[in-house]
């Protein structure tokens, strides 16, 4: 990494550096260089898969920020968690610390913006009983698509980050069982019809709705 990249200090994060690994692990490699472009890469190195993020400080202290905002605080986590790799120059540390620093700070949600992603799952839900009779794949897919934006509102409504994809079930235990016990309802339904009613009783739950509700959304400027 430093031959290639002139790096200025390198991060090693993921879970087989928390030694949390399972058998399709892989390492994440956040190189910090001092050139104005980034790059991504994936190698495997002694047969471990390998995720190199290459960026300037700059950029990587924008991803803190959006990510942030977006609920997935994902470059601030590898930058808190991770193994510094010395020697390193003091902007690892600064940026170290700032990523803490994200993480400690409370998730900003809006209940427009939560009334918004309420009205988009509902949206969703009824395009897939316009369909759940005519087109079975298309109707498995929604629902899907629902029970995905369902979990993940569960985390936004209660200004919590997202977890990851793989844990979010688990996650989602540790804050509504009820939501978690749905979602492997969902899972274990033996046809499209006790689906639909399962993801439907999900939805009452999560968001108090299960159809197209009456809603106005706040007024924004727009660029000319």
């Amino acid at each position: 990494m430093r031959e290639t990249y002139e790096a200025v200090g390198i991060v090693i994060a993921g879970s087989i550096v928390r030694g949390e690994a399972g058998p399709t692990s892989d390492l994440d490699v956040c190189v910090v260089h001092e050139e104005e472009w980034r790059v991504r890469e994936q190698k495997r190195f002694a047969g471990v898969p390998v995720e190199i993020f290459v960026n300037p400080a700059a950029q990587i202290r924008r991803y803190f920020e959006e990510e942030h905002r977006e609920g997935r605080p994902c470059t601030a986590h590898m930058f808190a968690t991770g193994e510094v790799i010395e020697p390193s120059a003091p902007v690892i540390g600064e940026l170290v610390a700032e990523a803490k620093a994200w993480l400690a700070r409370p998730l900003e949600v809006t209940e427009a913006s939560l009334t918004q992603r309420r009205y988009a799952i509902v949206d969703t839900l009824d395009d897939a009983r316009d369909v759940c009779g005519t087109d079975a794949a298309a109707c498995a897919l929604l629902l899907a698509a629902c029970v995905h934006d369902l979990v993940a509102y569960a985390f936004w409504s209660r200004r919590r980050f997202q977890p990851r994809r793989k844990d979010a079930v688990r996650a989602l235990r540790s804050i509504d069982e009820r939501a978690a016990a749905l979602v492997r309802q969902w899972q274990d339904a033996s046809d499209l019809g006790e689906a639909l009613l399962t993801v439907e009783a999900l939805a009452a739950h999560v968001l108090g709705a299960v159809t197209f509700f009456e809603w106005t959304s706040p007024q924004e400027p727009v660029t000319r």
